[in-house]
């Protein structure tokens, strides 16, 4: 039996500790950031519909804070963005705030500076507000222009509305990085950004190295994501303007009640998530998917397939180039010819009397090489004479000719035996 002392204090003890939560979880709401109102540690910025907040936060299993951005009304806390991402914050007095040049600074307790925007501001009369798609915004309290914000500069996360890309006239270049892990969002091995190619393609690299690709955009969608089908076609957009240089991707929404974004995990994985009241957040289209997606699993003219084993194999007319290395399942030596193209000696498509013709072979159902080439053509020959005229060009290494005619894929190639034309 416990006394009634022993009763009271385990009373008061519920009840300090049921207060230190209420006290952990009580800040103060803001819905600007001025320079005599700045944002300090126990406050919350808040968009104006409470879509979204900003605040200071720590990681999971993480002593130091950051300034980031997440869902108002979804639990676990999903944060979206964050502006102190390689300078934590490790003292109880840092505060954001708009400094005398107008930018926003996040300051230590001892005025240093932690992280600002750095742009050029006329004047100190800037606010920062957080709007109702995440985006936080730098503006011109007089005139409302806008200074600056955060899609421009997006770390992990790309929201509804924001975009990444590229602008080679402005020397622009924007990408989304990884966490380095769950309970450290400083910038981490893997960065998916648009290549300047036409088509265009999206790269994740893992440091220096290319780690997986979209495929090329055929104007709906990228041809090599899975799960960007057609039902999802519209959420995506390309805008190119080929004048300035610039091409830029968009996550688009149809309507304003479904929750979503495009992330890159610490685990170099590309993730459509899709938020659901029942569900939580779901994945709809992952990059790479699988062994077969990862760049350059099965090496040059090597052909992947996840549904066998093993899951490399070569293109026909191409043998491994090193056995050995083969029977140990590294394929990334790829393949090479079994035989030389006739077309390397002639100049047209006739063949020389009692000789094979070199032909194509049709493929379908596979996402195009690296660096191909894409060709407007209205048939098969037309297709077959653009190619061999431009294989034949001596800059032109006839080993990398690849062309989409109709969503399939052809190849010029010397087959080992005669290839029956479609």
């Amino acid at each position: 039996m416990l006394t009634e002392d022993q009763n009271f204090s385990i009373l008061l003890s519920s009840i300090f500790i049921i207060l230190k939560l209420f006290l952990l979880h009580c800040y103060a709401v803001t819905y600007n950031i001025t320079s005599s109102n700045p944002l300090s540690q126990n406050e919350i910025l808040i968009s104006p519909a409470q879509v979204f907040e900003l605040g200071f936060f720590r990681p999971d299993n993480s002593t130091n804070q950051y300034v980031g951005i997440w869902y108002k009304n979804i639990a676990p806390r999903t944060v979206v963005w964050v502006a102190n991402r390689e300078n934590p914050v490790i003292d109880s007095l840092a505060s954001l705030k708009i400094g005398s040049d107008g930018n926003l600074k996040l300051v230590d307790g001892n005025e240093v500076i932690l992280w600002s925007n750095n742009v050029s501001v006329q004047s100190n009369s800037s606010v920062a507000v957080l709007s109702d798609n995440g985006n936080f915004v730098l503006q011109d309290g007089l005139s409302g222009q806008q200074l600056w914000q955060s899609f421009e500069h997006p770390v992990n996360t790309l929201l509804p509305g924001a975009g990444f890309g590229y602008d080679l006239e402005r020397g622009e270049r924007r990408v989304l990085s990884s966490w380095k892990s769950n309970s450290d969002p400083s910038r981490g091995d893997f960065v998916i950004e648009i290549v300047p190619r036409s088509p265009p393609q999206a790269f994740i690299w893992n440091g220096s190295m290319p780690y997986w690709r979209s495929g090329e955009w055929n104007k709906i969608l990228f041809i090599g994501l899975p799960g960007m089908v057609s039902t999802y076609s519209s959420t995506f957009s390309l805008i190119q303007n080929i004048e300035q240089g610039s091409t830029y991707f968009y996550l688009n929404l149809n309507t304003t009640d479904r929750v979503a974004n495009m992330v890159i995990s610490s685990e170099g994985y590309l993730k459509m998530m899709i938020w659901g009241r029942d569900t939580g957040w779901y994945s709809k289209a992952t990059g790479p998917n699988n062994t077969c997606e990862v760049y350059g699993t099965c090496g040059p003219f090597g052909i992947c397939k996840i549904s066998k084993f093993p899951v490399c194999s070569c293109l026909e007319g191409f043998v491994p180039k090193s056995d050995e290395e083969w029977n140990k399942n590294n394929w990334t030596g790829g393949c090479v010819r079994r035989t030389e193209l006739s077309c390397l000696a002639w100049t047209n498509l006739e063949a020389s009397q009692g000789e094979e013709t070199d032909k194509f072979w049709k493929m379908n159902g596979i996402k195009l090489p690296d660096k191909s080439k894409y060709q407007e053509v209205n048939d098969v020959n037309e297709c077959g004479q653009w190619c061999l005229n431009n294989s034949l060009q001596a800059d032109a290494p006839i080993q990398t000719e690849v062309f989409r005619l109709n969503r399939s894929i052809f190849r010029w190639y010397r087959p080992p035996g005669t290839i029956p034309a479609d």
